[in-house]
C-alpha cells in the first residue's frame, strides 16, 4: 500500500516534469509567450489545489476508493482533451482539469497513510512514499523527450492516459483504509469545525506555511530549469531531460537518508539539516553564476541536492501537519494539499515575472525561499519542544 500510494504521489509528478521538455515546442506551436507555456504548470498546479480542498472531506464521508476512481477517472478526460488541444487556452483549460482530477491521488495518498500509521512510522513511511515518488522525476521528462521526438509533444498525454489507467486497474486490488466514515464530514458547520481544529493547532499552522514555501521552491525549479539550461547552455530536448533526471536520483537518496535520521534524531531536526543543505546549494549556485563560473555539470549535481532535501522538508512537513488529526485525515490533507499547492503556484506566478528563466534569476529565487525556509525552522525550535517529546 505504501508503494502504491507513493506511485500516487508520483503521478502529480509524472504530470508536471514530463511536459518540460515541450515547453520549447509548444511556444512555437502556439506562437505564444513564454511566461504563458509556463502557466500550464501553475495553472495546473492551481487546479490541483482546488480539488484538494473538494476531495478531502469528500473522502472523509464516502471513502478512500470511490474518491479515487473519480477523480482518477476525471484525470482521464483532461488528458483526452490536452492531447486534441488547438490552442493554448484550451490546453490551459484542460490542464486545469487534469489538476482537479489529479488532486484524489494526492489527498487520499496522503489520507491512506494517516490511515495505517501515526507519529515517527507515518513520517518514515511518508518518506518512503517520496522515494517511490521520485520515479516522477527521474524517468518523466526523458520519457517525455523521447515521445516527444518520436510522436509529437501531444503524445505525452496519450502516455499519461495509459499510466492513469493502470492506476485504475491497480486499485481494485486495495481494501479501503477509512474504516469510519464521518457522516457529517460535508456538512458546512462539521467543516468549519474541522478548520478552525487545523488552524488553531500550532505545530499544524506553522508546518503548513514551511510546506507553502518549500513548494514555491520546487515550483520555482520546475518552471525555471528548462529556459535556464537552453539560455546558459543552449541545452534543450531529450539532454535537458537526461540531466534533469539527476535530480530524482538524489531525491531517492535523501529519503533513504531521512528515514534514518528520523529515526535518529527526529523530525524536526532531521528537516532543519534538509533546510540547510537545500540553502547551501542555493547559495552555491548563485555565487558560481555571479562569478561567472557556473559549468553544466554543476547545475545538476546543485540543483539534485536542494531537490533532495526539498523533498524531505516536503513529506516531513506533512506528516507534522496531519499527524494530530487523526479523526479528520481526509480534511486535513486536503487543506494541506490546497495551500501549499495555491501558495506556491501563487507566489511562482508572481516570481516569474521577474524572471527566473537564466541562472542567476533561479538561483536568487532558490536562495532566497530557502532562506526563509532556514530561518523559520530555526525561529520554531528556539520557541518548541521537539515535535516528538510533545
Amino acid at each position: 500500500m505504501v508503494v502504491y500510494c507513493g506511485l500516487l504521489m508520483s503521478l502529480s509528478a509524472f504530470l508536471v516534469d514530463i511536459t518540460l521538455p515541450a515547453f520549447p515546442i509548444m511556444v512555437q506551436e502556439f506562437s505564444s509567450p513564454y511566461a504563458y507555456v509556463q502557466w500550464t504548470l501553475t495553472i495546473y498546479m492551481i487546479g490541483a489545489g482546488g480539488g484538494q480542498l473538494l476531495w478531502g472531506s469528500v473522502s472523509d464521508r464516502f471513502g478512500r476508493k470511490p474518491v479515487l476512481f473519480f477523480g482518477l477517472s476525471l484525470l482521464l478526460v483532461g488528458l483526452l482533451l490536452a492531447f486534441f488541444a488547438p490552442t493554448i487556452a484550451l490546453l490551459l483549460a484542460a490542464r486545469a482539469l487534469q489538476g482537479l482530477g489529479a488532486a484524489s491521488a494526492m489527498v487520499c495518498s496522503r489520507a491512506i497513510l494517516r490511515d495505517l500509521f501515526s507519529g515517527t512510522e507515518l513520517a518514515r513511511n511518508m518518506a518512503m512514499a517520496a522515494a517511490v515518488f521520485a520515479v516522477g522525476p527521474i524517468f518523466a521528462p526523458l520519457l517525455g523527450a523521447v515521445m516527444i521526438e518520436v510522436a509529437g509533444w501531444r503524445s505525452i498525454f496519450f502516455g499519461m492516459s495509459c499510466l492513469t489507467l493502470m492506476l485504475l486497474a491497480a486499485l481494485l486490488f486495495f481494501e479501503e483504509t477509512a474504516r469510519v466514515k464521518d457522516v457529517q464530514a460535508l456538512r458546512p458547520d462539521r467543516i468549519r469545525t474541522n478548520m478552525i481544529a487545523l488552524f488553531t493547532h500550532p505545530q499544524s499552522r506553522f508546518f503548513l506555511l514551511v510546506s507553502m514555501v518549500s513548494m514555491a521552491f520546487m515550483l520555482t525549479i520546475l518552471t525555471g530549469m528548462a529556459p535556464m539550461y537552453e539560455a546558459e547552455f543552449g541545452i534543450t530536448g531529450i539532454l535537458f531531460a537526461m540531466l534533469f533526471a539527476i535530480h530524482g536520483l538524489f531525491i531517492i537518496g535523501g529519503q533513504f537518508v531521512s528515514r534514518r535520521l528520523i529515526h535518529s534524531i527526529g523530525i524536526v531536526p532531521t528537516t532543519i539539516v534538509a533546510s540547510t543543505i537545500m540553502a547551501m546549494m542555493s547559495a552555491l549556485l548563485l555565487a558560481l553564476t555571479v562569478g561567472d563560473m557556473l559549468m553544466v555539470f554543476m547545475v545538476p549535481v546543485l540543483v539534485g541536492f536542494a531537490n533532495s532535501a526539498f523533498m524531505v522538508i516536503y513529506a516531513n512537513t506533512t506528516s507534522l501537519v496531519l499527524d494530530p488529526h487523526q479523526d479528520k485525515a481526509g480534511f486535513a490533507v486536503s487543506v494541506y494539499g490546497f495551500a501549499t499547492q495555491l501558495g506556491g503556484a501563487a507566489i511562482v506566478s508572481v516570481l516569474v515575472l521577474f524572471s527566473n528563466d537564466n541562472a542567476f534569476g533561479l538561483s536568487s529565487m532558490m536562495f532566497l525561499l530557502s532562506l526563509v525556509i532556514v530561518l523559520a525552522l530555526m525561529g520554531w525550535t528556539m520557541k518548541h519542544k521537539p515535535v516528538e517529546e510533545t
